[in-house]
């Protein structure tokens, strides 16, 4: 058994802030998920961040309903020659790896909205121990775990933060967490030491301002709170960012294989026609870290869909996949479609996690720009999609951005709705920023009135290619469209020979070459 200090962890940070395992697996044991009761899932979870940052035989976790995380398994042991063994019965992994573990934590479990388990979880990230719910106490003391190291029964949801956040906990990540979410991610907050918390209500944020105003410059909050805008919102004043985070597994796992540089696989050939509307498609949704672990690889709605490749589409993927699951990065790179038609990666909103660059803390802002274009070069991705508020011509914010020689240009979404600003395209440092035109959502934006929309452009003769209304950026909302549904588009517009499909990165250079740059010249 390899053991190893918590300074070495800290040694690991890199620009990004977030922590990756320093251990790699050689040997995994497999447990699925759905063959375990709420308490035995936590159980195994603390056990796996225990055993993981201390052993090259570790513990992976399978789930029913995220399927791809066979497939990342599947690529361990083809790609990285890990060999592992399908275990059915948790305690069995308990009395394996019991040597490890210096005792255990006592929560509750009898209201989905406890917090005890956050902060039995918090307390044993800090002493080698297992969180035990007490339906499993007894059992846990027959296999030999006999030492309490705390009661955390009938705590408030302030107790970790009040009484451990100076006693060794990291103060650049933070896990917002659901007590009634048994088991995903908590053992990557045990292998952290990362402060496990949850505020209910959603306009109450009393713990989150005081937990996110203690954190580092530029930190990373892991998970997702009670609702999107005011939790984003208070997390940016205090420039920290979040990463929809809260049903990612095996973070301990995958996070401990390097984090290399990358290459793009997308064919760049500029169309040289000039009477044509250009068109490009992002698909919604890849700051969104478990969906990119979970389901979007495999799924044929998206990513595993026989349409990917048809057409040209762009994606994005979480920067925090890069450090915390590079394996898994450097697949869907791999399986992009390129050739005649090209898959084209941008960055998610709004760079290295969710944020508002109106309201994030602006001396965290520097950090933060300055770690997205090392990111960005570390990737081969040129362009950011940004999520803000009512914020789009303020071109003082985005100039901190471009004058980053990685970020190439950027493409704004309005939070209220993604198209407030009907495609309108600003310049800043010479590099275009460019609104969203079209949304293909439901109940928003159908098929049909997309196809309208971009034909009565061209009927209107917004077919210049020096014209900034012929061009549009058309936002897919992941979760009530799939790729059949941009098929559909694609297919109706293929008819006209004065519509062209691009990728994000076609579009830009054909913005960046031919539309005139009137807003650069007049402050020029």
């Amino acid at each position: 058994m390899s053991f190893i200090k918590w300074s070495e962890f800290r040694k690991n940070l890199d620009t990004n802030n977030y922590i990756k395992n320093p251990i790699t697996p050689t040997y995994l044991y497999v447990i699925s998920q759905n063959i375990m009761t709420q308490a035995e899932a936590a159980m195994i979870a603390t056990l796996q961040g225990i055993v993981n940052k201390q052993s090259s035989i570790q513990i992976y976790r399978l789930s029913s309903s995220q399927p791809d995380y066979q497939t990342w398994l599947d690529n361990l042991k083809e790609e990285y020659g890990i060999s592992y063994e399908n275990v059915s019965n948790p305690w069995h992994l308990l009395d394996v790896f019991k040597d490890y573990i210096n005792g255990y934590v006592l929560y509750n479990n009898k209201s989905l909205k406890d917090p005890s388990i956050n902060n039995a979880c918090s307390l044993a990230s800090l002493n080698n121990c297992i969180a035990i719910d007490e339906v499993i106490q007894d059992k846990t003391r027959i296999y030999g775990i006999t030492k309490i190291i705390g009661d955390c029964r009938n705590t408030a949801e302030s107790w970790a933060f009040d009484n451990l956040w100076n006693s060794g906990l990291n103060h650049s990540i933070v896990i917002q967490l659901s007590p009634d979410k048994s088991c995903a991610l908590r053992d990557y907050g045990i292998m952290t030491k990362s402060l496990i918390f949850y505020e209910d209500k959603i306009d109450v944020t009393t713990l989150r301002d005081k937990i996110f105003s203690a954190l580092d410059k530029d930190s990373i909050c892991l998970g997702w709170g009670p609702d999107e805008f005011i939790n984003v919102s208070t997390a940016s004043k205090y420039g920290v960012s979040m990463v929809a985070a809260d049903w990612s597994y095996n973070l301990t796992v995958l996070s401990s294989f390097p984090s290399l540089p990358l290459n793009q696989k997308t064919s760049v050939k500029i169309p040289t026609k000039k009477n044509v509307h250009h068109v490009t498609f992002i698909m919604s949704d890849g700051d969104n870290q478990q969906w990119d672990l979970g389901t979007n690889y495999g799924s044929h709605k998206w990513y595993g869909s026989p349409y990917k490749g048809k057409f040209n589409l762009g994606w994005s993927l979480s920067p925090s996949l890069y450090y915390l699951a590079p394996t898994v990065f450097k697949l869907y790179y791999e399986s992009a479609s390129h050739g005649s038609t090209n898959d084209y990666f941008i960055v998610p909103p709004s760079g290295n996690g969710y944020m508002y660059p109106s309201k994030f803390d602006k001396k965290s802002l520097s950090i933060y720009i300055n770690r997205l274009n090392d990111y960005m070069e570390k990737v081969d991705e040129k362009y950011v999609s940004i999520i803000d508020d009512s914020s789009f011509h303020n071109n003082e914010l985005w100039d901190r951005f471009t004058i980053k020689p990685n970020i190439h240009g950027l493409f704004y979404l309005d939070y209220h709705k993604h198209d407030n600003y009907h495609g309108e395209i600003i310049w800043s440092n010479n590099k275009p920023i460019v609104s969203c035109r079209d949304l293909l959502w439901d109940n928003i934006e159908s098929e049909d009135e997309l196809i309208k929309n971009i034909s009565h452009r061209i009927d209107s003769g917004k077919v210049d290619i020096n014209n900034s209304n012929s061009y549009t950026f058309v936002y897919v909302h992941a979760w009530s469209k799939d790729l059949s549904n941009i098929e559909t588009v694609v297919n109706k517009l293929k008819e006209n020979p004065k519509v062209a499909i691009v990728t994000p990165e076609t579009f830009m250079k054909l913005i960046i070459n031919n539309v005139k740059n009137k807003n650069q010249k007049a402050r020029t």
